[in-house]
């Protein structure tokens, strides 16, 4: 059994969010796979997406301590800046990610998720995308002001950490982190009993 750890801001965007409730999900639908188990984290008890999707955490990460060391991964979901998502660039959250970085243990971000790890320095020098169609932030420069090389792509992973540019790549995402935990042939048969 593998455990991974999923923050959700204010504004979460629901569809990063879901995807990574339903991939790792799917993992414990078969016998033969390994499975994952996902716990959620926020600032608060319940925490409600951008687009209505409401979550009663796990875990309030400021009103009990978490031992971080016990999860295999760490997920960031992007998020709306003008909903609420500015929380997560609250350095309680780089610190966390940082435990992750250390322990040599994946970090998954997506769209704008990636900018809080790279406001924590985890990107110095290292390839990264984020969200480059925002009206109100210019996200690349805030990524290339952490360190990073933005490169604009799809989906990247350097330094254990996957980035990608939106919501749309969200399944790119899980899957890799899949992947990373349990091996090819699992993400591979996760693929197959989606239907992908």
């Amino acid at each position: 059994m593998k455990k991974v750890l999923m923050f959700l801001s204010k504004g979460f965007d629901d569809l990063e969010a879901a995807t990574f409730i339903d991939v790792l999900g799917w993992t414990r639908q078969r016998d033969n796979l390994i499975p994952i188990e996902l716990n959620t984290c926020a600032f608060h008890n319940n925490v409600t997406g951008r687009f209505g999707i409401h979550i009663k955490v796990d875990h309030n990460i400021r009103a009990e301590k978490l031992n971080y060391l016990e999860y295999d991964a760490f997920v960031l979901p992007g998020g709306f800046h003008g909903y609420g998502f500015d929380e997560a660039y609250n350095s309680e959250l780089g610190e966390i990610a940082k435990i992750f970085n250390k322990n040599d243990k994946p970090i998954a971000t997506l769209c704008v998720g990636v900018l809080p790890v790279s406001d924590a320095g985890l990107l110095k020098d290292k390839k990264a995308t984020t969200y480059n169609l925002s009206r109100y932030h210019d996200n690349p420069a805030r990524l290339k002001k952490g360190g990073a090389i933005y490169t604009g792509a799809k989906v990247e992973f350097d330094n254990n950490i996957i980035s990608c540019a939106g919501p749309a790549s969200s399944l790119d995402v899980a899957y890799k982190l899949v992947e990373l935990l349990t091996g090819k042939e699992t993400m591979n048969e996760i693929k197959k009993l989606m239907i992908l």
